[in-house]
């Protein structure tokens, strides 16, 4: 009688997705877990990952504080202090989880960085970044993204 095969994962199923390789590489961090992430948003995001993900967007510091809506001071203040408090850093989740998805379906950073800056009828005429000052917007630029991702047109 012939032996059963046995199961054995693929290594690429295994690996984590694009998303979450992109904001473990922003991160600094291979946990990025649900609970891991809301508890380095708790703690305050690093300054240094608004300045790699406005590097990543072609953004100015002044440009992405504006989108985040925290002013030119208080931007002064963050950087000399290392991090941003729990609600910046929460609007600068919005970025940096819109900023890996779109790199994820889109199958690079040069593209995910030209569509979030491109304005698009879906979204009113905005672009992602300025959809994603709010919530609701966010939720919509990531909808848009789905749609793209599955091929959903219309």
């Amino acid at each position: 009688m012939a032996a059963l095969a046995t199961w054995t994962p693929d290594a690429r199923a295994a690996a984590p997705d694009v998303a979450q390789r992109v904001l473990a590489r922003l991160l600094r961090s291979r946990d990025v877990s649900p609970a891991a992430l809301s508890r380095r948003v708790e703690e305050g995001l690093p300054f240094r990952v608004f300045d790699e993900l406005a590097g990543r967007l072609g953004l100015s510091h002044e440009a992405f504080a504006g989108l985040l809506r925290v002013s030119p001071s208080t931007l002064y203040r963050r950087r000399r202090a290392g991090r941003f408090d729990i609600d910046e850093s929460d609007r600068l989740w919005r970025y940096l989880s819109l900023y890996a998805a779109a790199v994820d379906v889109l199958e690079g950073a040069e593209g995910a960085a030209a569509w979030l800056g491109t304005e698009l009828p879906a979204l009113g005429g905005r672009t992602p970044l300025q959809a994603a000052r709010d919530a609701p917007g966010a939720r919509a630029a990531e909808d848009l993204l789905a749609r793209i991702e599955y091929g959903v047109f219309g």
